[in-house]
C-alpha cells in the first residue's frame, strides 16, 4: 500500500514529507523525501544519523574528529561536511597512491589504512563492509585508528533468513573466485559498482566481537516518526574500550 506522511528527519531535524510504495519491502531503498529544504537522503542514512545523534549531541559531533569511508553526495554525509571542521572522507582508488587525495577524498584501503593510531573520535561507513574481502581486518584497522571510547557506526545488509554469515567472493593469489552468481551494488566512486563479497547473517555481532576488541550493539526500526522503516535498516554500534 502506497504511503505518504510527514516525519522528523534525523539528519536535518526538519518536518519532511515522505512517500513510499509500501511500509516495509521497498522502504529501505525508496523511502526518500518528497520535499525537503536541505536535500535528499535514504533510509540507512537517516538510521545512521538517528543513532549518531542519540550517542553524541550535534555540538559534540561538530567538534569530533570523524572519518567517513565512501560517503554519498547527500544526506548525513553532506551534513557532516558542512558542520564538522574535523571531518575527513575517504574513498578507494587502488590504482592511485594510498594516503593521498583523489578528487575530494583521501585514498584509503580500509584493510590497511595509512592513518596513525588513535586519531578519530568517530568512524562511519554505510554499505561498505559487504564489499571487502577481509572485513574484520578493516574493523581491526578502524579500532586502531579510534581514540579510547571512540565509536564506529555502520550499516551492512543483514539477511533475516541467515543465521550464519557467508563469504561469497575471494581474492586468492591475485585471482578472483566467486561463489554462485556475482552481485554488484552501486558505488558513488565507481560507475561499474562494487562486487558483493559477503552476505551477513545474524551472527555478525558475534563475529565482530570475536575478531576485534569492540563491544557491539545493533539497532533496527519500524518508525514512521523518523522515516526509518523496512528490512535491512540495522545500524551496528562498535565501541572501543577505554583503558
Amino acid at each position: 500500500m502506497a504511503l505518504e506522511f510527514k516525519a522528523s528527519c534525523p539528519i536535518c531535524n526538519n518536518a519532511v514529507s515522505f512517500e513510499t510504495p509500501d511500509d516495509f519491502w521497498s522502504a529501505r531503498a525508496s523511502l526518500q523525501p518528497k520535499s525537503c529544504p536541505v536535500g535528499t537522503c535514504v533510509t540507512r542514512e537517516r538510521a545512521l544519523a538517528d543513532v549518531l545523534f542519540s550517542l553524541r549531541t550535534r555540538a559534540e559531533v561538530a567538534r569530533a574528529a570523524i572519518h567517513e569511508a565512501a560517503p554519498a553526495p547527500r544526506g548525513l554525509s553532506l551534513w557532516l561536511r558542512r558542520h564538522c571542521g574535523n571531518y575527513l572522507a575517504s574513498g578507494y582508488f587502488p590504482d592511485k597512491p594510498f594516503g593521498e587525495p583523489v578528487r575530494d577524498l583521501r585514498n584509503e584501503d580500509l584493510e590497511k589504512q595509512t592513518f596513525a593510531d588513535r586519531v578519530f573520535d568517530i568512524v562511519l561507513h554505510l554499505d561498505v563492509l559487504e564489499h571487502l574481502f577481509r572485513p574484520f581486518e578493516a574493523l581491526r584497522e578502524i579500532e586502531r585508528t579510534l581514540k579510547p571510547g571512540g565509536l564506529c557506526l555502520f550499516a551492512a545488509p543483514t539477511y533475516a533468513e541467515r543465521m550464519c554469515s557467508e563469504q561469497v567472493a575471494f581474492l586468492e593469489k591475485g585471482e578472483l573466485r566467486i561463489v554462485g552468481e556475482p552481485e554488484y551494488h552501486g558505488n558513488p566512486q565507481d560507475k561499474n559498482g562494487s562486487l558483493v563479497t559477503w552476505r551477513y547473517g545474524y551472527d555478525l555481532p558475534l563475529l565482530i566481537s570475536r575478531e576485534t576488541g569492540f563491544d557491539v550493539e545493533v539497532r533496527r526500526w519500524q518508525s514512521r516518526d523518523r522515516a526509518i522503516m523496512g528490512p535491512m535498516t540495522e545500524i551496528y554500534i562498535l565501541r572501543k574500550a577505554r583503558p
